[in-house]
This record gives C-alpha cells, sequence and structure tokens, in this order.
C-alpha cells in the first residue's frame, strides 16, 4: 500500500502538462519545522499536488497527494479523493484519504462543505479517522476562514477539534493557525507560508508547525482555484497550508 499511495504522488505530478489544459490544479515543494514540547523539534521537507476533474453537470472529482521526509523521522505520505457538487454558492461533497509512514496508516472519510462570498471563503470538514496500527480512532471537524485581498493573494485562519480514543487512553486535540498565499501576476507560480498550533489536552502537549511552500498552478487565480478548482487539501489535511 505504501508503495503505491508514493506512486500516485509522483504519478500526479508528472501528470501535469498533459491535464493543465482541461482541468486545474498546481504541484509543489515544501519545507518547514515542528516544534514537540518536550520531544524537540525536526525539519522536514516535502513534494505535494492536487488535480481537480470536471465530471457531468456540477459534479467535480479532486485528488491530493504529498510526501513528507526528514533527518529525523520516517517518510510520510499521504492521498485524499473528493467528490462533490459546486455552484456559485458553494460545494458539498465527501472524502476518503489514507496517510502514514513506514510502520504506520491513518485512514480518514468524512464530509466536507464551503460557502462562497464575494471576498470570503468559509469552509468546514467532519471527519472520523483509523489507526489500526496504533489501535486509535477518533472524530472531529475542522473550520476555516479563507479571505482574499485580491485574485492572487489569500490570507487564512483555521480552527480544529477532534476526539481520539486510542489504547492508552482518551484525549481531546485543539488545534487553529494561519495561513497565506501569493500568486504572482506574471508567472503561475504562489509562495505561501502557515503556522498552525496542535495542543492536547489530558496529555498536555503542545505542537507548533511552520510551512514554506511554493507552487506552480494552472487553471487561473488564487481566487480561481477556490471557486472552480482543487481547493479542499488544506481543510481535510492533504496539504501543507494547514
Amino acid at each position: 500500500m505504501r508503495n503505491w499511495i508514493m506512486g500516485a504522488a509522483a504519478l500526479l505530478a508528472v501528470a501535469v502538462p498533459g491535464v493543465a489544459a482541461a482541468q486545474t490544479g498546481y504541484v509543489g515543494a515544501a519545507f518547514g519545522n515542528v516544534d514537540v514540547d518536550g520531544a524537540g523539534d525536526a525539519d522536514f521537507y516535502g513534494v505535494e499536488g492536487a488535480v481537480a476533474f470536471a465530471g457531468s453537470g456540477s459534479i467535480v472529482f479532486e485528488v491530493d497527494a504529498a510526501l513528507t521526509d526528514s533527518d529525523d523521522a520516517d517518510t510520510g505520505y499521504g492521498i485524499t479523493g473528493h467528490v462533490y457538487g459546486r455552484s456559485d454558492q458553494g460545494l458539498f461533497g465527501g472524502f476518503i484519504g489514507i496517510s502514514g509512514s513506514d510502520d504506520s496508516e491513518t485512514y480518514t472519510a468524512g464530509l466536507e462543505a464551503s460557502k462562497f462570498y464575494t471576498n470570503w471563503t468559509l469552509a468546514g470538514a467532519l471527519f472520523y479517522a483509523n489507526n489500526d496500527d496504533a489501535d486509535a480512532d477518533g472524530y472531529g471537524i475542522n473550520t476555516q476562514a479563507r479571505f482574499f485581498v485580491h485574485d492572487n493573494f489569500r490570507i487564512q485562519g483555521n480552527l480544529g477539534f477532534a476526539s481520539i480514543d486510542a489504547g492508552a487512553g482518551d484525549d481531546d486535540a485543539f488545534s487553529y493557525g494561519l495561513g497565506t498565499e501569493y500568486q504572482f501576476a506574471a508567472i503561475p507560480i504562489s509562495i505561501g507560508a502557515s503556522w498552525n498550533h496542535v495542543n492536547l489536552d489530558d496529555a498536555d502537549v503542545e505542537s507548533d508547525t511552520l510551512v514554506g511552500v511554493v507552487r506552480y498552478n494552472w487553471g487561473g487565480t488564487l481566487r480561481d482555484r477556490d471557486r472552480n478548482g482543487a481547493s479542499q487539501a488544506d481543510i481535510t489535511g492533504s496539504g501543507f497550508l494547514f
């Protein structure tokens, strides 16, 4: 399964020139640092991609994939598939995904929705996740508000909650963060940065993650991606700007 996930991520990146004429999406590179209280910090780097395919009527199919590595941890990977209906007012649909590392896999499924305003998008996702390797499962919600300063400049904030049932005991996780992305007018290249904080209530453990990304985009502006393209990776956890 791990090899299939990594192969899918690579295929997504290679497929960009072939789908660019008819579809929308991006591929990119990321680098960052995660700092966990009591456990130190580690640098990481990776690649990512997302593509949205138009189905019949207002139905959209989207695939997001990411691959990360670190000198201090195993290679991580993730891929998520989405099916949703989209209109000028918003979108609603569902997703399934898998993510993990060399010796652990987490399966995720849920519902997602967005509401579009002139300069704002409000998005949310309800999810259930299961990891048999860690004898853990849980459910939660992610929410996000995106503000478009102009078509190619987005600022966003996110807030999330998860209830986790693990073999060693239950816990609640709270997360919040900020992010931004800017696409240059002359070339379809964007740069972005994000910060995300996670707190495990009962375990009394906190972590902070800083990420920078560089992306090649096709299919229009950042607002076009939000309203008509591959826009769901960060709200469902398979993108770096989450």
